[in-house]
């Protein structure tokens, strides 16, 4: 259907850029941003030493996962049958949503998709040490741990790069996908200049957690049809 939008770059675009920044917005990735801020704050840490640390744990995790994105292109693309990836993404895509959405208006059934907590106890230990070579350490296990949280839309849209461009173009689509991922990091990491701010959000994520992920489970769930509609 509309083979036309498939691969150009006008509807690829777009699409990279809006599912880029959708994934980026999790809440996984970014309470852990909040709880490092938040600690630096408290250590009375200057600004530019929050500006230091902030971007070295966003741009290792830009790093981390550009990384798990590439390999899984180069795989999709030695397989021989990326149409088959796109469509199998798409579907576990639309699956991963409905749990979202089974889970806030069923709790009493709650499937697990989270960070998981062994992993998240660790990065907080890494976070308090507060050294480059721990943020950074940090940073890649955040990375790694929020494929199974929000890598839905991740793999979906890879998949889709696999089946309509070459290796060269997914790997420029997959730098503009990972821009857009980290960008609401770096604006949460502007907003630490206002510690009242930071104060603020960090409360509002904590009671609107659960309407968070239905709102994600909304959105991964319509973009997995859209996928499978328009583009596969």
């Amino acid at each position: 259907m509309l083979p036309f939008i498939s691969s150009s770059p006008s509807s690829m675009i777009p699409l990279v850029t809006v599912t880029g920044f959708l994934d980026g917005i999790h809440p996984c990735a970014i309470a852990i941003l909040i709880f490092f801020i938040a600690f630096l704050l408290t250590l009375r840490r200057s600004f530019k030493n929050i500006m230091l640390m902030g971007f070295v744990y966003i741009f290792v995790i830009y790093l981390t996962y550009l990384a798990v994105g590439v390999g899984l292109l180069s795989g999709i693309m030695i397989f021989g049958v990326p149409h088959f990836f796109a469509k199998l993404g798409s579907w576990l895509l639309i699956i991963m949503g409905l749990v979202y959405i089974k889970n806030y208006f069923f709790p009493q059934w709650k499937l697990g998709i989270k960070f998981p907590t062994p992993s998240n106890d660790k990065i907080k230990s890494l976070l308090q040490k507060s050294t480059l070579p721990t943020v950074a350490g940090a940073a890649f296990l955040v990375g790694l741990c929020s494929i199974p949280c929000s890598g839905g839309i991740y793999a979906a849209v890879t998949s889709l790069l696999a089946s309509k461009t070459t290796f060269f173009p997914g790997f420029l689509y997959l730098l503009l996908y990972n821009l857009m991922f980290v960008m609401p990091l770096i604006i949460l990491l502007l907003v630490s200049a206002n510690p009242y701010a930071l104060v603020k959000l960090g409360q509002w994520q904590q009671e609107h957690k659960s309407k968070q992920r239905l709102a994600m489970g909304i959105m991964m769930s319509a973009l997995g049809a859209a996928i499978l509609l328009f583009f596969v």
